[in-house]
């Protein structure tokens, strides 16, 4: 019964955690799909995502794909590889920020910025006039140590790119362009004579700079896809890397994600393996049960009445005082002849207290018969 018990627990256990994996699937696909992810996250499905993106290049088979979850403190080497923040906003990143980037840059890493321009349409659609009112040229951003100005034109800047590097098919959609205020910008791409593109060198990398996230948005390579900046932003036998912690989205590793990582899945499967040959092994036993044989006599064995009364002797008088407790109930149930009743009494008396109680009955017997 106990060991039912324990498979039913097993079971329950079982189902349980079977339901939590499909709720836990269920709720990550929930977040992918219905904007949990910020903006522009490689993780997120929906049509302001950048997953379209990521597996699109994951499944190049030249080109490396991951994603990065720590504090940009813990980069990787930069040499060959190229860093994916998309969905900036226009503000200069904090000095520290900007330190780890350009000490990645200068050791030979590419960085890939993309700004992000929604809430700022937002804002200028609720008040429009405000902004346009400075000199028609309303400044959103700026870097001054890396030599740059975005801008905000009223206009959408929607049409093919005006570039050299890629094909009049290539086209842009967004509001933000760039102004550079150094000399060793290089521009990339315009879209209606704006720049929209900018590269420049620094140290043995680069930095290049998209005035607008939406380009490699999912919904963007979804319903026009620009073939030819993807393939010039991400070249063959390339490292690419999409940042996430920019979006405080860090990776704080469990068991499984430890034992995803150095290999382990083997072990928890074995361990799994084992532990239900041994509940299996406990419900079922390999020797056959031994079969118990019927009892041919069932009937219990009783005890008669004379040794009944034995025990209850046994139990209740001594043996010394046997003969005066058996000649007492013969005085007061037998015979009323005074002369036997005198001649036992003085038999009873005359008899050695070291004669024993059958010696003493035998000698009663006698006198009676005489």
């Amino acid at each position: 019964m106990r060991r039912d018990r324990l498979i039913a627990y097993i079971l329950i256990g079982l189902m349980l955690a079977v339901f939590a994996f499909i709720g836990f699937q269920t709720l990550k696909v929930r977040a992918e799909v219905n904007g949990a992810y910020p903006e522009y996250s490689s993780f997120r499905a929906d049509p302001k995502g950048y997953r379209a993106l990521f597996e699109t290049l994951a499944g190049v088979g030249t080109i490396r794909v991951d994603r990065f979850l720590e504090p940009l403190a813990q980069l990787p080497a930069s040499s060959g590889k190229m860093l994916v923040m998309a969905g900036l906003e226009p503000a200069a990143p904090a000095n520290e920020t900007a330190k780890f980037l350009e000490t990645w840059m200068t050791k030979g890493g590419t960085l890939l910025i993309t700004f992000s321009s929604l809430d700022t349409e937002r804002r200028y659609r609720a008040n429009p006039i405000s902004q346009e009112n400075r000199a028609g040229r309303p400044q959103v951003g700026e870097s001054k140590d890396w030599g740059f100005k975005i801008l905000y034109s009223s206009r959408n800047l929607v049409g093919s790119l005006q570039s050299n590097l890629f094909s009049k098919d290539s086209s842009w959609s967004g509001h933000w362009y760039f102004e550079p205020i150094t000399d060793d910008w290089k521009v990339l791409a315009k879209a209606l004579d704006l720049p929209v593109a900018i590269e420049r060198k620094y140290g043995a990398g680069n930095l290049v700079l998209l005035a607008d996230a939406y380009p490699l948005s999912n919904v963007a390579l979804a319903a026009n896809r620009n073939a030819e900046l993807v393939s010039w932003l991400f070249p063959q036998h390339s490292i690419v890397i999409f940042d996430e912690s920019h979006f405080n989205i860090i990776n704080h590793p469990g068991i499984m994600s430890l034992a995803r990582r150095y290999g382990l899945d083997g072990a928890f499967v074995a361990i799994l393996g084992l532990a239900l040959l041994y509940l299996w092994a406990n419900r079922y036993s390999l020797k056959p049960a031994r079969r118990k044989t019927a009892d041919s006599n069932p009937a219990v064995s009783g005890i008669g009445g004379n040794e009944i009364f034995t025990n209850l002797l046994r139990r209740t008088v001594p043996a010394k005082d046997l003969s005066a407790t058996c000649l007492q109930i013969w005085k007061q149930k037998g015979p009323t002849n005074p002369v036997k009743q005198a001649r036992l009494e003085n038999l009873a008396n005359a008899l050695p207290s070291t004669t024993s109680p059958v010696e003493r009955y035998n000698q009663i017997v006698k006198l009676q018969h005489s």
